[in-house]
């Protein structure tokens, strides 16, 4: 049986291990953390969000591909049950002049209705369950899911060992292939060997030498949770503007989410509370309305830090022999680390891509490595 290690135990680690789990491979899957999911696929609530424009560029033809296979692969590990997952539908408005642009675009294409589909303001209030001012776009088969158990489900395969609290400190090749070491919680030292490894441990791929040229940012983001009341229970499908507002889940709402580029730090903070809220402003005044008295320092939230890397374009493939990466997913992980997963897998087979060559030349971390002065 062929071996693997994959680094980092968040939705992209997950989806690769499961990949090529699939494939016969025996893998180990690292995680610094007590637990997966614990970095910026730690949320409470993610959302399926395929935003694109018009155009045929290899981002929006990735993000389109990669909706579709998530859809395919949630159904299959993860399917709809108004708990772990909902298929609510999710409302992407027209709320600005930008918005109201690309999504005047998308609107010269003829579109499959069971993708997404037009709606004006009426129509969207009466999918969402709440007054929108907006209309938008319509994509009846978003929804929200709870990341911590996709990351569960996907790494329950019988092929896959989980090593939890296992920070790699050193990756280097080896006479079998790759060697990772680093050092437990109880300060004991371990090392372990595999043909192959998979890099998914977002921007602190960084701290390994053969990653530290990479273009990776640091983005942190901050969700804020608001808690459900007798107006906000009205609110059925996932309402999207510059931000963004989950129907309940076990009395809670999430809206979110912040950004703030090159910050590593995770502390709640009050500004960036009143920021999800004034947003929410922006793209849904009605549902705001909900939630007309709010104790912000009593409010709930997680902040968590994402990787990114400049056009946006998630960096997946190989680095060097026997080596990959899938990295840099930024707020789409939910939707791109499926099919990245497969993207990899595939690579280390030798199987044809599952994406066309166009858009794989775009994922390939090599030459987007910066250059160095």
């Amino acid at each position: 049986m062929r071996s693997a290690i994959v680094i980092g135990g968040g939705v992209a680690g997950c989806a690769a291990a499961y990949a090529l789990a699939q494939r016969g491979f025996a893998v180990t899957l690292l995680e610094r953390s007590p637990r997966l999911a614990n970095g910026a696929s730690g949320n409470r609530i993610g959302i399926l969000h395929a935003r694109f424009s018009a155009g045929d560029i290899p981002l929006h033809q990735f993000v389109r591909a990669a909706y579709e296979h998530a859809l395919s692969l949630l159904d299959k590990v993860l399917p709809v049950d108004g708990v772990s997952r909902a298929q609510c539908g999710l409302l992407q408005l027209a709320c600005n002049a930008v918005e109201q642009k690309r999504i005047a675009r998308l609107a010269e294409r003829a579109w499959p209705e069971e993708f997404m589909r037009f709606v004006d303001a009426k129509q969207a209030s009466q999918l969402a369950g709440v007054e929108m001012t907006f209309g938008g776009l319509w994509f009846p088969r978003g929804g929200w899911l709870v990341p911590g158990k996709y990351c569960e489900t996907l790494t329950s395969h019988t092929n896959i060992t989980q090593g939890l609290d296992h920070q790699v400190n050193a990756l280097e090749r080896s006479a079998r292939g790759w060697q990772v070491s680093g050092v437990s919680p109880q300060n004991k030292h371990w090392q372990m060997e595999a043909e192959t490894v998979v890099v998914c441990s977002a921007y602190e791929a960084k701290q390994f030498a053969q990653f530290a040229d990479f273009s990776l940012m640091a983005v942190r983001g901050q969700i804020t949770e608001l808690p459900e009341n007798a107006e906000s229970q009205a609110l059925k499908a996932v309402v999207c503007g510059n931000g963004y507002c989950t129907p309940a889940n076990k009395g809670v709402h999430v809206i979110g989410a912040t950004h703030a580029f090159e910050d590593e730090t995770t502390e709640l903070r009050v500004a960036e509370q009143e920021e999800n809220l004034a947003n929410l402003v922006g793209y849904a005044p009605a549902l705001r309305q909900a939630w007309s008295e709010l104790s912000l320092q009593r409010l709930n939230g997680r902040a968590a830090v994402r990787c990114s890397a400049p056009g946006s374009m998630p960096l997946v493939g190989e680095v060097q022999p026997g080596l990959y990466c899938s990295l840099a997913h930024g707020t789409r992980g939910l939707l791109t680390a499926g099919l990245s997963g497969e993207l990899v897998a595939a690579q280390i087979c030798g199987e044809t891509s599952p994406v066309p060559e166009v858009t794989l030349s775009e994922l390939d971390p090599l030459p987007r490595i910066r250059k160095k002065g």
